[in-house]
């Protein structure tokens, strides 16, 4: 598993992890709908390698890769 996202920053609020594939694991769906989860989801699938780009410029270490 590669990072987190947190959808809002508050407590309950959701957190995907985000797979080397795009796929996502959903550890808390906090007050999202179902439907809002898959279309996030989507989104991350679509667009994983070019977040993680991004990201990587943001962080002076990279990102976190964990143990596959």
């Amino acid at each position: 598993m590669l990072d987190i996202i947190k959808i809002a920053d508050e407590a309950g609020s959701a957190k995907f992890f985000v797979k080397d594939n795009g796929d996502t694991v959903l550890q808390n769906q906090g007050r999202l709908t179902d439907r809002e989860v898959s279309k996030i989801q989507g989104f991350i699938k679509d667009n994983y390698k070019a977040m993680y780009m991004k990201w990587s410029e943001y962080s002076r270490k990279g990102y976190y890769k964990g143990n596959n």
